[in-house]
């Protein structure tokens, strides 16, 4: 490169050149010699990069993503229900990777679409499809690795599917899949209530990614959770005392159930105002879907959670919780698992005339999950991006 003063400003030369004007912040104009392929993209730079997807491609995003989930629940129905499963090439298998397909097809065209000449294929990836363009290799790897797997191991049963590499590493990219129109609009925060709700089944739908992995951690998909029973063979099982470690397990599946169902609900509300029913619905979908899960099996806790829901959903009516209200935030988020938790308590209790645990135990547990999304709020709160002004509600 060389350089020669000239009147006015510096001369700069590249290679084979040509010239073009530069404004200088003073007014004066300035003189720059450039090869002609970087003229071309001066005078026609190139499309923004990431360019956010509309409310219409993020809801194709979920009906391919739903098409995933849903494969991913019967066959996690398979493994809890259907003993002898000496093959990979099953119907629950075909819903599952078809949906992943439809997935995967369509996050490719969104950034074949969006892709100019002379920039990179990464560039074109939609704003907030990112991580879920990751999760679609991630997913293609894992699978093929689920297939080997079955192949030299045998179909797994029970818990031993859910430590499975294959299956952790298909979990992980299916959430980050699901999780994609909700990173598009935390990317648009100016959308109007209407084009935010992808965003809520988005993270409702990744939430209940994280429940099925879960789910031997999952409160609503048994009542013995909190139950110790005694007696001899052929007698009516009796409610006993429980042991230190089964006081322990439980706390740790309600730990785990509440940041499953509650920490989506906690990342809406630090951006968008929401409606009552929304984190009543972001509860009750996956509870009640592990359930369904698993044939059914305690059924009467249906009704359970749905009481929860309609607790939750009174207690966020009242409180009426917005991004820039911590306060008000904190306490609908610290009160919610409490509200939702207590009629599993109840309804275990009246079914079975007594529970095991002592109200100490039991208070304390939800007391617990209360402090659990009251810190993580606390926490979140200190990092949290500003606030859109689009509240996830009709009414202001």
């Amino acid at each position: 490169m060389r350089k020669r003063a000239i009147a006015g400003g510096t001369r700069i030369t590249l290679k084979e050149s040509v010239t073009l004007p530069l404004a200088a912040e003073s007014g004066e104009t300035y003189c720059g010699a450039m090869d002609a392929t970087a003229a071309h993209a001066f005078v026609n730079p190139p499309v923004s990069v990431h360019r956010p997807t509309n409310a219409v491609e993020d809801i194709v995003t979920l009906a391919a993503g739903v098409w995933l989930l849903t494969g991913t629940y019967v066959d996690g129905w398979a493994h809890n229900n259907l003993r002898d499963l000496e093959t990979f090439f099953t119907p629950w298998h075909a819903i599952l990777y078809s949906g992943f397909a439809a997935c995967a097809v369509w996050i490719a065209a969104l950034t074949w679409r969006r892709h100019a000449s002379g920039t990179r294929w990464t560039e074109a990836i939609p704003a907030g499809y990112g991580a879920a363009a990751a999760g679609v290799l991630l997913f293609l790897v894992s699978g093929a690795a689920d297939f080997a797997w079955h192949s030299v191991f045998g179909i797994e049963q029970g818990l031993k599917a859910l430590f499975s590499p294959s299956h952790l590493g298909l979990a992980t990219g299916g959430f980050l899949i699901l999780s994609a129109p909700f990173s598009s609009a935390w990317h648009s925060p100016q959308r109007s209530w209407p084009q935010l709700m992808p965003a809520v089944v988005s993270a409702t739908l990744s939430g209940m990614v994280a429940a099925f992995i879960l789910q031997e951690f999952a409160v609503f998909a048994r009542h013995g959770l909190i139950q110790t029973y005694s007696g001899a063979g052929g007698a009516q099982p009796a409610v006993a005392t429980p042991t230190s470690s089964s006081i322990m397990v439980s706390l740790a599946s309600f730990f785990v159930s509440t940041a499953v169902l509650f920490v989506p609900v906690l990342l809406l509300s630090l951006r968008w105002r929401l409606h009552a029913a929304v984190p009543a619905a972001m509860a009750l979908l996956p509870s009640v879907a592990l359930q369904i899960m698993v044939a059914l099996r305690d059924a009467w806790l249906v009704p359970a959670a749905l009481v929860g829901a309609v607790l939750v959903a009174v207690l966020w009516a009242l409180v009426r919780p917005t991004p820039d209200r911590h306060a008000r935030l904190m306490t609908a988020i610290g009160l919610s698992p409490v509200v939702f938790w207590a009629p599993y308590f109840t309804d275990v209790a009246l079914r079975d005339g007594a529970l095991s645990f002592s109200p100490e135990i039991w208070g304390g547990t939800l007391a617990w999950t209360g402090l659990e999304m009251l810190a993580l709020a606390a926490l979140t709160l200190k990092v949290r991006a500003p606030a859109g002004p689009g509240p996830v509600s009709p009414a202001r």
